[in-house]
């Protein structure tokens, strides 16, 4: 893959401030100034506490339905007003048999959070409570929708890789975030320099909501190697490591969006039977190191709080995982199927290559002896092919240097027969000429016209006048 050398140029990767603004313009449109006034208001105490922009602009849209559900001012709000907001909740967001969901939950909980702060002035239950309007909105528990069968399996990562073909961009970011299990906002902002190898692989030092963490990663270390040589700015230690190669973007970073994209492509490419989105790849590897790590590790490496619930909600482990977990602590299972497959290292310049490699990447050379033997067979079948071929052009020319020799008899020959031709051509010509001397010769002897010698006089044909040899020539 070809890459033109340019400036790298950095965006935000979720793009939330063009976001907030055009939801600005959706509000201004369509809700009356008092309200726009008091969402504006609603958000300046947001920044007051300094969250983050995607938590504003969430809040700001589900606020802007909310109050397309209410029509009509927050002021004049009653608590029939917010139960009848609540049904439309329910109606248009809860499933079939009324359970909640995750974008039901938001809405009830962003409600019960506005109104409190329109109310008290105040966004947080335990300093304020909750006003008698917004007192009875229950929100239920959303149940993992996730199954174990839905996850990124590592037959599916393969595929994966193997559509990618020479894109290494590709490659090593389905890779790295398969194994690495960040927030898609983690490893999409990660920079050159955030990336380190060591002699077990590399740790890429990415920065999240609980701020920065190493990440080991092992097998995916040879792609991402393998495209950290070939990025157009690897000499720039602060360019993003994830970058857009579309000749019009050429150098931006990586946006949340065109990252998801490329993944879809890829899965319809690779033909996956399921959803693959970003943070999917995160739920995958969380159910995987699970069945090796300590809930500590996992908080660590995940970057979960002590007293996050996230272990709950990303791990999808089933009875099959503990009953494995089991047999294999006491050696009766030795290994696992889905167990990942590791990096190969190259005996002859110890490159690491990815798993799914049969030749080292580096020398060329087979990576194990099933490879070795396969090619040998290969090189033995292309011998014998090439000695039979070579033996039927060998044929081959032994018939045209035969041909040869005939024909070079045959135009002997020939030559012989046209020299014969030219001299009977002469002899001939040579005949009618003294033929007409002895007439010429009889004419003048004559004395007179009736002489019996002119009469026997003949003219020259013009068929031997126009004789030549080439005429009469094979």
């Amino acid at each position: 893959m070809k890459l033109e050398i340019g400036k790298p140029q950095f965006t935000s990767i979720y793009d939330y401030d063009d976001r907030i603004e055009r939801t600005y313009k959706i509000i201004e449109k369509e809700t009356s100034k008092e309200n726009v006034e008091l969402i504006k208001k609603y958000d300046r105490s947001m920044i007051a506490e300094s969250l983050a922009k995607a938590t504003r602009h969430k809040h700001l849209q589900v606020i802007l339905n909310l109050t397309r559900f209410l029509g009509k001012d927050w002021k004049d709000v009653t608590k029939e007003d917010v139960e009848n907001v609540v049904v439309r909740i329910v109606q248009e967001y809860c499933s079939d048999s009324g359970q909640e969901t995750n974008t039901s939950y938001d809405h009830k909980k962003i409600l019960k959070i506005f109104f409190r702060w329109f109310k008290f002035g105040s966004r947080k239950k335990e300093e304020v409570g909750d006003p008698q309007e917004t007192k009875g909105v229950k929100i239920k528990k959303v149940k993992d929708k996730i199954v174990r069968e839905d996850l990124v399996t590592e037959e599916d990562r393969t595929n994966l890789l193997q559509v990618c073909a020479d894109n290494l961009r590709d490659r090593a970011f389905i890779d790295c975030h398969s194994e690495a299990g960040t927030r898609p906002g983690e490893i999409l902002s990660l920079l050159l320099k955030h990336v380190k190898f060591d002699k077990y692989g590399a740790l890429i030092h990415v920065d999240g909501k609980t701020g920065p963490r190493p990440i080991r990663l092992v097998r995916s270390t040879p792609n991402l190697a393998s495209w950290i040589d070939a990025h157009p700015f690897r000499d720039n230690p602060n360019a993003p490591l994830w970058i857009s190669t579309e000749p019009s973007k050429f150098g931006r970073q990586l946006t949340y969006h065109a990252a998801y994209q490329m993944v879809r492509r890829r899965c319809r490419q690779a033909k996956l039977p399921k959803r693959v989105y970003l943070n999917l790849f995160r739920h995958s590897e969380d159910t995987q190191t699970a069945q090796f790590m300590t809930e500590v590790q996992m908080r660590k490496r995940h970057g979960w709080t002590p007293y996050s619930k996230m272990p709950g909600r990303y791990v999808h482990l089933v009875n099959a995982d503990v009953d494995r977990a089991i047999l294999s602590h006491l050696g009766i299972v030795e290994s696992d199927e889905s167990k990942p497959k590791l990096p190969k290292k190259c005996g002859v310049c110890e490159m690491h290559n990815p798993p799914e490699s049969k030749l080292c990447t580096k020398c060329g050379k087979p990576l194990d002896i099933e490879v070795a033997l396969e090619i040998e067979e290969k090189h033995e079948a292309e011998k014998i092919r090439l000695e039979k071929r070579l033996s039927e052009v060998e044929a081959r020319h032994e018939d045209l240097r035969k041909l040869k020799e005939e024909f070079e008899e045959d135009h002997e020959l020939v030559q012989n027969l046209n020299s014969a031709i030219e001299e009977i051509v002469s002899i001939i010509k040579d005949a009618y000429k003294q033929r007409n001397s002895d007439n010429e010769q009889n004419k003048t002897e004559s004395k007179s016209e009736n002489h019996p010698s002119t009469k026997s006089k003949e003219k020259i044909p013009d068929w031997v006048i126009k004789l030549t040899p080439e005429d009469l020539k094979v």
